[in-house]
């Protein structure tokens, strides 16, 4: 065994001349075992929670959008439909008709923007589980139904049924008065409500896409086309072929393009939250820095006696270095295991739960991403060996003369 690491595990472990030192140690070793554990735990649950919101944004952000550069609408390019039908690495694909509009229940006015799709969008990008109240549906016997996210029905005051109709406006292209005549306008009954992530709940309502069409007086046309891949992880690869394949007329966007600014907040968070733990474990390591401290002054008498015997000064100060490494190490370590424990526990057992309420899961969302617990280590070890490096050296060059 190396004869700095032996003593310095010596050091660590044997009873000290001042019992305070050996409690500093251990506060020392506690501080960041629990800073460790704190860090795992908490980026654990942004990442489940991140997780948890990318899935059920997904269900209505489509990996790939292709979308007329000029103008709204664009009538239906059967040609391009037939292309992605033969093109590689396409789970599904949906033609959608999406525009902003007014919807009017009772004496309630809200601006929506209705997404009119054909009856496979459903089943392309699995609605079903967010249905809170009442049911998926584009019609209902001959009426025209239209499915309203959370926070519309609930700004509306919505009641659910093909008795109380809700009325939908959006400017008349051809009419030329500014009177309520130069509104298209149409009756659609709310037959369900779904709850996903709250922009998505309070901006889309959902419906047929020949209602829309209708709405919106745009017959045979289209706003876009929704494409889900067989592999998300080929998104750029896919997005940059499929760019090249439906040339200028059309331009083709993924999914951080259209919710650039909620990839970012998720982010932005978890590196905020993440900052703030580190600051709190950083200023928990000037303990180490007085348990070190401490110790260089209890053992002054060991470090002439190692001085006598040859010892140079680099090897001196190597003691008490590895000391402070040991302290974060044993931490870190232990920080490590009951951190990641916790989470997987949680992970697949679920015993911390939401209580009793309509969620969309039971138990907090956690999960454990080995480069998250990579870099907690290295950002650990690496605070020790900085709160040990600096003091030791100025200590050990106070005692031991040159």
């Amino acid at each position: 065994m190396n004869l700095s690491i032996f003593i310095a595990r010596r050091y660590l472990f044997s009873k000290k001349k001042q019992n305070a030192i050996n409690i500093i140690s251990i506060i020392s070793m506690v501080g960041v075992m629990i800073g460790t554990t704190a860090l795992i735990v908490v980026l654990s649950v942004f990442n489940g929670i991140d997780t948890l919101l990318t899935t059920v944004t997904d269900s209505f952000t489509p990996d790939v959008t292709i979308s007329p550069v000029q103008g709204k609408f664009i009538t239906t390019d059967s040609a391009l439909l037939e292309q992605l039908k033969k093109t590689p690495g396409i789970a599904s694909f949906d033609a959608v008709v999406e525009e902003n509009s007014l919807v009017k229940f009772g004496d309630k006015l809200v601006p929506v923007v209705v997404k009119g799709v054909d009856e496979d969008y459903a089943r392309h990008v699995g609605i079903e589980p967010t249905i809170v109240s009442g049911k998926y549906a584009l019609q209902e016997g001959d009426k025209p139904t239209v499915v309203l996210g959370y926070g519309i029905a609930a700004a509306l005051k919505t009641r659910l049924g093909v008795q109380n109709p809700m009325t939908f406006y959006y400017p008349d292209k051809t009419a030329s008065s500014a009177s309520m005549s130069a509104l298209n306008n149409q009756r659609i009954y709310p037959i369900g409500i779904f709850s996903a992530q709250q922009d998505i709940d309070g901006k889309y309502v959902i419906t047929g896409i020949e209602t829309a069409r209708k709405l919106f007086g745009v017959p045979g046309e289209i706003s876009k086309i929704e494409i889900k891949l067989q592999n998300p992880d080929d998104l750029a690869s896919f997005k940059a072929t499929l760019a090249s394949q439906v040339g200028t007329k059309y331009k083709v966007l993924d999914k951080y393009d259209l919710n650039r600014s909620f990839y970012a907040m998720m982010k932005s968070e978890k590196l905020a939250v993440f900052l703030i733990l580190l600051f709190i474990l950083l200023i928990a390591s000037f303990n180490i820095v007085g348990s070190v401290s401490m110790l260089i002054i209890d053992k002054k008498e060991d470090i002439g006696i190692y001085q006598a015997l040859g010892m140079t000064k680099e090897k001196i100060i190597s003691i008490f270095k590895l000391e402070g490494n040991l302290i974060t190490g044993i931490g870190a370590l232990i920080g490590l295991i009951a951190g990641t424990a916790l989470c997987l526990l949680q992970e697949y057992y679920g015993f911390i739960t939401l209580g009793n309420g309509s969620y969309i899961i039971s138990a907090y969302p956690v999960k454990v991403v080995t480069s998250d617990i990579l870099t907690i280590m290295v950002t650990v070890i690496a605070i020790g060996f900085i709160a040990s490096h600096f003091p030791v050296k100025f200590l050990v060059n106070k005692i031991v003369k040159s």
